[in-house]
């Protein structure tokens, strides 16, 4: 994907108020959401993100036509129950205080002439080939359902699909709320940031987060890497980490971040062990873990450095688990880092950015108590690397649209 500054100039949601106001025949907004909800359908975060939009939108008399993709539907699963967003519809209705209308009619057959309601949600976007190719003749079909188009949906924003960029070229096009909230805190990560700045980087995987890495090894002043991450990072350094999961095909990458890293990198130095994930687990040193048993979280003496960090920090990015926080006897670090930094929050002496929702699921109600939470995953590392979003290109944000 192409690299690029953001710093163009986006169409916020005051200029579709104003182009509204002066289009009398605008009548029906389609929303670009994402209701690509958990499996139990029970963190309705990306919900309530959008409620602000939406209500709005009807306030100023219009009909709004909701458009979401839901999970990863291939070819054979097109009307599969199991990925419709009709089993989303009740859940919106209840969080919006609006009902909502299901059309369950495909996007080509339907007359958009006859939506039933002034909230409307269609069916699952990723059961047309048309929407991640982009395609044009999709994309012109979608637009049929709306007078103006409002893109609320910042994690998806780095996708080039028909529903985000394509779409854009048939309608008058504006940021929701919530996108354009997420654009603006976030923005504040690439540009001036009050230090000392810590990161703070966990999960598993190494390839979906390198250029995230470089670049806040060399923006931040620290750099904290834990979770199953941080075993490759300690492995890559000769540590002997057992049955730990380690990314072994890694080791080059993690060896050159460190190497050119400008920030001081924080790894862990013990570690919470066990031969099963569904046993307790006791502390070990990083360098002493037996054989045949596996890091499940990082250690008490990591979490005291952790947390003596996070006391010295003015800014605090984090994005990633520390552990494995579902298992209540591997979640002792998130609760003690999450607590600290919520309480530093409140008192006014750290600006705290949470994103992922794996890192929003580990920290639980805690999320309330931070400066900002994107419900973004991969939209929000690639804005942190400084990638030019396709989405956010497509309503203004930046000179090109090419990835």
């Amino acid at each position: 994907m192409a690299q690029g500054k953001h710093d163009g100039v986006m169409r916020r949601f005051e200029d579709l108020v104003a182009y509204v106001a002066t289009h009398k025949e605008v009548k029906r907004c389609l929303v670009r959401a994402d209701l690509n909800l958990p499996a139990d359908i029970e963190d309705l975060s990306r919900v309530h993100a959008i409620k602000k939009t939406i209500q709005k939108l009807l306030d100023m008399g219009l009909t709004v036509v909701l458009i979401s993709h839901y999970k990863r539907p291939s070819i054979d699963d097109v009307g599969n129950p199991k990925f419709s967003l009709k089993q989303v519809a009740a859940k919106v209705s209840n969080v919006i205080g609006h009902e909502v209308s299901f059309c369950s009619d495909s996007i080509f057959e339907c007359d958009p002439k006859k939506l039933s309601g002034n909230l409307v949600l269609m069916e699952n976007l990723r059961f047309y080939e048309g929407e991640a190719k982009n395609e044009r003749e999709f994309a012109a079909r979608l637009a049929c359902f709306g007078d103006i188009y409002v893109n609320d949906a910042f994690s998806v924003a780095h996708r080039k699909h028909a529903s985000v960029c394509e779409i854009t070229n048939f309608l008058p096009s504006f940021s929701g709320l919530s996108l354009q909230r997420e654009v603006d805190n976030l923005s504040k990560l690439t540009s001036t940031v009050e230090g000392p700045y810590t990161a703070i980087v966990g999960g598993s995987k190494i390839a979906s987060k390198i250029e995230v890495l470089r670049k806040l090894s060399t923006a931040a002043d620290y750099l904290i890497i834990a979770g199953a991450m941080g075993n490759t990072f300690v492995a890559a350094r000769g540590v002997n980490m057992q049955e730990s999961m380690v990314e072994a095909d890694q080791f080059l990458v993690a060896m050159e971040v460190m190497e050119t890293a400008k920030a001081q990198i924080i790894l862990p130095i013990d570690v919470s062990i066990s031969r099963s994930i569904k046993e307790a687990g006791y502390n070990c040193n990083i360098n002493k873990i037996p054989p045949g048993y596996s890091g499940f979280d990082i250690g008490q003496a990591t979490t005291d450095l952790i947390i003596d960090v996070v006391d010295k920090s003015r800014t605090i990015l984090w994005n990633g688990a520390l552990g494995a926080f579902e298992f209540a006897n591997f979640d002792g670090s998130t609760k003690r880092i999450s607590q600290r930094i919520a309480e530093q929050t409140a008192k006014g002496r750290l600006i705290s950015v949470i994103g992922g929702g794996e890192t929003i699921a580990s920290i639980g109600s805690r999320k309330e108590e931070m400066t900002f939470v994107s419900t973004a995953g991969g939209a929000f590392l690639e804005f942190i690397a400084e990638y030019a979003l396709p989405g956010l290109i497509a309503l203004g944000y930046h000179n090109s649209c090419s990835s």
